[in-house]
């Protein structure tokens, strides 16, 4: 699958990245309910939607720069992971 197509599940590390969080903060949601996640195997996928209505849509460009943590949030309007976990 290539990156840019903004795929449907994303990885523990993927949504880490996005919310700027430990990884074990974003078991924490999941086990929660703030976003859906389920096991396939011995990984935790989860649902790109969920993220999304959490955060607001992913920037178009994250998944072009393999996740990386300087991903450009080009929407002035948006409201940043930090906000939402004060």
């Amino acid at each position: 699958m290539n990156k840019s197509e903004n795929p449907v599940l994303l990885t523990v590390r993927e949504v880490s990245q996005l919310l700027r969080v430990q990884r074990p903060k974003v078991y924490e949601l999941i086990k929660d309910g703030a976003i859906d996640g389920f096991k396939v195997g011995a990984d935790w996928r989860i649902r790109r939607d969920s993220v999304e209505a959490l955060i607001g849509p992913l920037p178009q460009d994250f998944f072009e720069k393999g996740g990386k943590d300087d991903a450009d949030w080009s929407d002035g309007d948006q409201v940043g992971p930090t906000v939402m976990f004060e």
